[in-house]
């Protein structure tokens, strides 16, 4: 899966605790944040895995979809996807 184009991209200074990282292919909800993040932080501490994922292991690139196999929620420096606000830097 390429890069997702800056048009495709949400500016968000922090993501709120409960926001859901997902898989931009299938679309399943793989990470529940439990703390709010702010852009420039990391998620170490602060992700817990849905239900039938691995736990989050920082370091652990590329972050590909552990159900699909496929879809890489996750591109440095830090854009993620998102299941209510799709892709954020």
């Amino acid at each position: 899966m390429p890069q997702p184009f800056p048009d495709q991209i949400t500016s968000l200074p922090f993501l709120n605790a409960g926001t859901i990282l997902s898989c931009p292919d299938c679309g399943v909800g793989l990470y529940l944040l439990t703390k709010k993040v702010t852009r420039d932080g990391t998620f170490e501490g602060a992700v817990q895995a849905m239900a039938g994922v691995p736990e989050y292991k920082r370091g652990s690139t590329p972050k590909t979809c552990p159900l699909c196999q496929t879809g890489q929620w996750w591109y440095p420096p830090g854009t993620i996807h998102t299941f209510q606000y799709g892709w954020v830097a």
